[in-house]
């Protein structure tokens, strides 16, 4: 029954720490100003960083018997 208290209460404090920071993450990643930043490093944050967050939030749902 304590694993399961622990979970709960890991997931709820894990989502209010979420719900907190993640608007302003967006906000602040929205109002960026990429002007005067090498073309590559342009391509990096707005094309590479979005597919590797998809891969790793992906890959943190699968079963650990897959690899």
């Amino acid at each position: 029954m304590s694993r399961l208290l622990n979970g709960i209460i890991g997931a709820g404090v894990g989502l209010l720490v979420a719900a907190i920071i993640l608007p302003i993450a967006l906000t602040t990643m929205a109002d960026a100003n990429m002007t005067g930043v090498d073309a590559t490093v342009v391509v990096v944050v707005t094309i590479l960083m979005p597919i590797l967050c998809a891969i790793g939030v992906s890959l943190r749902f699968l079963p650990e018997d897959i690899f």
